[in-house]
């Protein structure tokens, strides 16, 4: 059941990001009818480089990474399909995921299929199309998010992992789904003459538990998992380019873990 339900998710995603790009190519179309769009109406693309990847309290991968991106979309982005790739120059670090993005005001919903399949990872990483409940090596993330605008710069995050390798007792006859679940807050302190000050926290828990094990998908056991602070500059290279760098401080209390990331958006367009 699960398997055929991510299978018609995909489906729709593909036929989705299909439709949407006929949608920019009829656009394109120099007549008077169809007056010529801006190609950025309908696509974008994103490539940032970092010293290391950074999330929800865990460092991904350490050395120099990689992270692009490449998204399909309707002129107002109410629907956004697209790809996110991750990799670092030693090739230790490999991870390809799509995602789905649903926005109306203020409130977003996006749904994320990841797929790390970095060579030393200790779970299934040799299967991409595996999307069989208790053997894939991806997960299917559900976030749900709140930014309350400009005039009170605070966004509000919840994210749960609804399907996949997120399971007590991974690849066992007795494996059960965690659901582990993130939940987050962040708020922009500073904004300035092209500089920024953002401050987040994060924790963590389960939906489902088990006797016995109080781990998450991020963690050894629920907790405070992610509290930074981001610095940011945007150094104006011509009229046309700049170049956002920051500096991340990031702090895991369950894990006893410190972080620090020097990130630079190279081109988002």
């Amino acid at each position: 059941m699960a398997c055929d339900f991510l299978k018609i998710c995909f489906a729709i995603f593909m036929i989705t990001a299909s439709a949407v790009t006929v949608k920019a190519d009829d656009s394109a179309v120099d007549t008077p009818a169809a007056p010529r769009h801006p190609v950025s109406d309908y696509l974008d693309f994103d490539f940032r480089i970092a010293n290391n990847h950074l999330w929800r309290g865990i460092e991904v991968s350490d050395g120099l990474v990689m992270c692009s991106s490449v998204g399909v979309h309707d002129p107002k982005e109410y629907v956004k399909v697209g790809v996110w790739n991750g990799t670092n120059v030693t090739g230790k670090y490999k991870e390809l995921n799509f995602f789905a993005e649903f926005t109306v005001q203020r409130f977003k919903l996006a749904f994320w299929d990841t797929y790390n399949f970095s060579p030393d990872a200790d779970y299934n990483n040799k299967e991409f199309f595996n999307y069989k409940a208790r053997t894939t090596g991806r997960f299917l993330d559900c976030i749900a998010s709140y930014n309350f605008g400009s005039a009170f710069p605070l966004s509000l995050t919840w994210s749960t992992i609804i399907f996949g390798r997120d399971r007590y007792s991974l690849y066992s006859s007795d494996s059960k789904q965690r659901y582990s679940t993130y939940i987050a807050a962040e708020v922009r302190c500073f904004d300035r003459q092209s500089w920024t000050v953002d401050a987040a926290v994060g924790g963590t828990f389960t939906l489902a538990r088990k006797d016995g094990d109080r781990s998450t998908f991020y963690s050894s056991r629920s907790g405070i998992i992610d509290v930074r602070a981001t610095v940011t500059r945007t150094v104006r290279i011509t009229d046309r380019y700049n170049i956002p760098l920051s500096a991340t401080v990031m702090f895991n209390q369950v894990e006893n873990r410190a972080y620090f990331q020097v990130a630079a958006r190279v081109f988002s367009f």
